[in-house]
């Protein structure tokens, strides 16, 4: 880094692990590696849950409010997702009377713009005023914040992955009985979810479709065996019904629950064949970029524009989704030699880049 890189300081504000989802683990690499380039950099994590991280701080502590109501840092980069009204206009108003640099991080926007009433689309059009800059996480993001009047010049495309820095000795913090489970199964396939969500009416993440995808390939892979990563159950109902599900398709001894948080979730992609994202709606998503950055090949619903080498399928086809699989499975190696010259864009470089733009 240069000089002048080096006399930045970034207030990063939005969830930090645990629990691990794409947001938190994105601001948790994007803070150590501010801090290995010599950039200062705190985080207010705005999760329910108190860490006890240096250069984490967190508004369940009372002794932390006066550091977050009055930063010393000029640039403040918020990580969002969607409008979320309720957290953006407060915090925005503090940080516009505090003069603060604002950049915001939308990482996915479900939200149907059409559809906001005029109380709405004005007051998205007021956070959209405060803030210097704002990250999309991919180009259809940008595409809502045009539509509410954004300038185009104010808007960079940068996709949420940051890669892992991949640690063999981290394979010890992975639960015994996931590693016995993938060594005694093929092939492996994994997946994962925040936490059980719901997309009008539909299962956010497909864990269903994930359940009946391993019934589906059973028949012709007995020792196929799926890992599904959630680590905040969230739905405790549901969970059951999947559960229940799992037993009646006879798939008992071929899909694993991992319901703990896990730094290196990564390392389950790794050691997978195959990893799949069958989600209904979805902004960048970090899981599936980690896993073709590993080399592992990986299959994603249609919803929205997936990274290069991405196998897709038809949203909610179970038709499809299995099919693919499939033709997967059988040109194994024809698909992980495309992976091999499969090159990542630097999205550290280009977030550093927005950072020295709004700070001139």
């Amino acid at each position: 880094m240069d000089n002048e890189e080096n006399k930045l300081k970034i207030v990063l504000v939005g969830p930090y692990p645990p629990p691990y989802g794409g947001v938190s683990v994105h601001i948790q690499r994007l803070q150590g590696l501010l801090l290995d380039n010599g950039i200062q950099s705190v985080v207010y994590d705005l999760s329910p849950y108190l860490k006890d991280t240096k250069g984490v701080m967190n508004l369940r502590r009372i002794k932390d409010w006066p550091r977050f109501f009055n930063p010393t840092e000029e640039i403040v980069h918020i990580h969002n997702s969607g409008a979320n009204l309720k957290k953006m206009l407060p915090l925005l108003a503090l940080l516009k009377v505090r003069g603060k640099k604002v950049i915001i991080t939308y990482h996915s926007f479900r939200d149907n713009v059409e559809h906001f009433n005029w109380f709405k689309r004005k007051a998205m059009q007021l956070i959209l005023s405060i803030a210097s800059h704002y990250i999309a996480a991919s180009p259809e993001i940008k595409t809502k914040l045009l539509s509410l009047g954004t300038n185009p010049e104010s808007i960079s495309v940068i996709p949420a992955f940051i890669p892992p820095i991949v640690k063999e000795e981290d394979i010890i913090k992975i639960p015994q009985e996931a590693l016995d489970f993938i060594e005694s199964h093929t092939p492996v396939i994994s997946a994962g979810a925040f936490r059980i969500s719901f997309y009008d009416g539909q299962d956010l993440y497909g864990i269903d479709m994930c359940v009946e995808l391993c019934a589906n390939l059973k028949t012709i892979y007995p020792q196929i065996g799926f890992v599904f990563c959630l680590p905040d159950i969230g739905d405790n109902d549901y969970f059951s019904k999947m559960k229940l599900e799992i037993k009646d398709k006879n798939i008992e001894n071929n899909f694993l629950f991992i319901t703990q948080p896990l730094d290196n979730v990564y390392l389950i992609w790794q050691k997978s064949d195959i990893f799949v994202r069958p989600t209904v709606s979805d902004g960048d998503a970090v899981s599936l970029r980690e896993a073709l950055s590993l080399k592992t090949p990986a299959v994603a619903s249609d919803v929205v524009l997936r990274p290069e080498r991405t196998i897709l399928f038809k949203n909610r086809d179970i038709n499809d989704f299995t099919l693919k699989v499939k033709d997967l499975l059988k040109n194994y190696e024809q698909y992980v030699e495309k992976l091999e010259v499969l090159r990542m864009e630097d999205n550290f470089r280009k977030i550093i880049d927005v950072y020295q733009k709004v700070n001139h």
